[in-house]
């Protein structure tokens, strides 16, 4: 059985690493790359279907112009969070609003992430974005 002091240390582990899913989707708001690059390892990557961005070049790109393209909303929930020692791993659903071409659109899925600790801070060591649908809003996502 894990001491008072570690299951303390695993709670404030996985306390952190909500906020840090949740301090990206504000600044995915803000469109502020600068926060979002400095929430990855400098060897981070992000991944969409069958596209992925490596590293912190990579990333800028996502992070300033991609995202720009779809000016995203993201809403986190359902976190399930795995902590081995300076390493996690978790899982969390995601609902997006956004506009493409003019038009609401609407997105979910969930991220698979992998995290490391760098410093004494959590970080994105890896995402990737399952997706369930993409659609147009007035289209819906039963269609």
């Amino acid at each position: 059985m894990a001491t008072l002091e570690q299951r303390i240390q695993l709670l404030a582990d996985k306390d952190e690493i909500r906020e840090l899913t949740a301090r990206y989707c504000y600044a995915v708001v803000r469109q502020d790359s600068a926060a979002l690059l400095a929430m990855f390892c400098d060897d981070g990557e992000f991944q969409l279907q069958q596209q992925t961005w490596r590293g912190k070049d990579e990333l800028r790109d996502l992070y300033v112009t991609k995202i720009g393209e779809v000016t995203p909303k993201p809403f986190i929930q359902n976190h399930v969070i795995q902590i081995d020692g300076d390493t996690a791993t978790g899982n969390c659903a995601v609902e997006i609003r956004m506009v493409q071409n003019g038009k609401a659109v609407t997105a979910c899925g969930h991220y698979d992430d992998t995290y490391r600790r760098v410093a004494g801070q959590w970080k994105f060591a890896r995402r990737q974005f399952n997706l369930y649908h993409w659609v147009l809003l007035a289209e819906g996502w039963g269609s």
